[in-house]
């Protein structure tokens, strides 16, 4: 019979604890204040007209209540450890695969994140460089054949995406602190851009812009056109906010985490509403929401109603750095994903690797911008972002839901919490989220029925949930064979699920 072998190894390389307070809060709003706001703003005006700012403040309280999951448990010994929701909900609930199977689809949601993200940026910059494509068929090699390859995206900018994936990834590789360091430059660069745009914008707002308010009506409706209404705005905007919870991922290399990252999660989800509500503000407050609607660059048309003529470099270098802190975010998350899934032994225990050096996840890090790349140049990334749509929705609701049985279920985890909230509040703003998910859910999906019953025979491809039940099918196979590998060597499973509070 196999020995059981010990979980902790005491010669192994562990993560180090190098972000401080302030690049906790520059990870937070770095992922959150993104590239959405700068670019896609105005196309929301195309569903819902003016009343934008409105939607972002009504969804700032789910997202606070679905914050409050992530910041009591955080305050337990739990908030020590990368691994976000999978930690969270495995140990809450004893069962490993539920919170991998969790965690999963959010691995995916990240790296699909990641390649979209990487080719705005470059779509951006081709705005302002429009020969990209020419200049790069000419140097690569073979590059005339790629040139007529790609399109969608096109040479340059799966060139500059490439590009902007590699840069990031080596500041990830030498270390938090060098992670921690340019996130929070970065950070406070386009702080002062969103300043410089929204100061000035606010006293030239001309009101009239938002009447009517709801020109499209409050309730969601379809038409030939889209959809429309103001309800039909909130999924779309969700995403503003989503990417929050990443936070949660720094915890195993964040200075005093169970003491600090719980206020910095409510408090940088306020920063942020304001930051949206704001910029939405003058946005459709300078332009009519019609011509916004027609604006790839809403930020940008809006401030040139009313900044001198260096304001459009101002909002360009904004831009650019919200692209950037968002890709810089999101290469360091999934690294830790992977991590503590190799450390957990519910994946290859390769994954958990850390770089003697530098003292970060590097065989993860290599994973996640290789499989990155792949999806890129392969132009097969259209598939991830489908799935990571109601992925995100369910893995909120699990969370929340894991949340509400907490204090029932795991007390003598819930009193080594630092936030304590009575066990009936728990319940009522846990369900307030998971309700909220399921709804959003659901809109989701039957939209996307809707939308592959009216294509034409043959083009209709897989829907949304079909590819989760393909992928969740794809990462049971590899926790299946990964627990097989570890019984086999007597790795001790049931000691895992609770090692982490009961040895405190």
């Amino acid at each position: 019979m196999a020995q059981s072998v010990p979980l902790k190894d005491s010669r192994k390389v562990e993560l180090k604890r190098e972000l401080t307070k302030l690049q906790s809060y520059a990870t937070i709003i770095g992922i959150l204040v993104g590239s959405g706001i700068f670019v896609v703003t105005g196309k929301s005006g195309a569903i819902a007209g003016p009343s934008v700012p409105l939607a972002y403040l009504v969804l700032a309280p789910i997202m606070l209540v679905t914050a409050v999951a992530y910041s009591v448990y955080l305050s337990t010994p739990l908030g020590t450890r990368p691994g976000g929701e999978y930690l969270h909900i495995s140990r809450t609930t004893r069962s490993l695969y539920l919170g991998f199977v969790t965690m999963w689809l959010k691995w995916l949601s990240y790296i699909g994140a990641l390649v979209i993200l990487s080719v705005s940026m470059a779509q951006y910059l081709k705005f302002f460089y429009p020969g990209m494509d020419r200049w790069f068929a000419g140097v690569l090699p073979f590059g005339e054949a790629l040139g007529r390859s790609y399109k969608d995206p096109s040479l340059g900018e799966a060139a500059i995406a490439t590009a902007a994936v590699l840069f990031f990834f080596v500041f990830n590789l030498l270390g938090a602190k060098f992670y921690g360091w340019l996130q929070t430059v970065m950070v406070i660069v386009k702080c002062l851009a969103i300043v410089v745009l929204v100061v000035p914008g606010l006293f030239a707002i001309e009101w009239r812009n938002f009447s009517p308010m709801f020109p499209y009506g409050f309730g969601a409706h379809t038409t030939p056109d889209g959809d429309r209404g103001f309800m039909a705005v909130l999924a779309p905007l969700f995403f503003a906010y989503a990417g929050f919870e990443a936070l949660a991922q720094t915890a195993g290399e964040t200075k005093d985490s169970r003491k600090s990252l719980p206020a910095i999660f409510i408090n940088g989800i306020l920063i942020s509403m304001v930051m949206f509500f704001l910029m939405s503000l003058v946005a459709f407050g300078v332009m009519p929401y019609q011509e916004l609607a027609r604006s790839s660059f809403a930020m940008s048309d809006a401030g040139a109603r009313y900044l001198p003529w260096w304001g459009g470099a101002v909002v360009t270098v904004g831009a650019l750095m919200a692209f950037s802190t968002c890709l810089n975010a999101t290469l360091f998350v999934p690294a830790r994903i992977l991590y503590v899934f190799g450390e957990d032994r519910i994946l290859p225990q390769w994954l958990s690797r850390v770089s003697v050096r530098f003292r970060t996840p590097w065989v993860s890090l290599v994973v996640n911008a290789v499989i990155a790349l792949v999806l890129l140049w392969t132009k097969s990334f259209g598939y991830v972002l489908d799935i990571a749509i109601v992925g995100m929705f369910l893995v909120y609701g699990l969370h929340s839901a894991s949340l509400m049985a907490l204090p029932f279920i795991r007390p003598r985890l819930y009193e080594k919490a630092r936030v304590r909230l009575h066990p009936a509040l728990l319940v009522i703003l846990g369900l307030v989220s998971l309700v909220s998910m399921i709804y959003l859910t659901a809109v989701t999906i039957a939209r996307d029925i809707a939308q592959h019953a009216s294509l034409p025979p043959g083009q209709e491809g897989l829907m949304i949930w079909q590819l989760l039940l393909v992928w969740v099918s794809v990462g049971t196979v590899f926790y299946l064979i990964a627990r097989w590998e570890g019984r086999r060597t007597g790795f001790d499973y049931e000691h895992l699920l609770s090692q982490d509070w009961i040895d405190e």
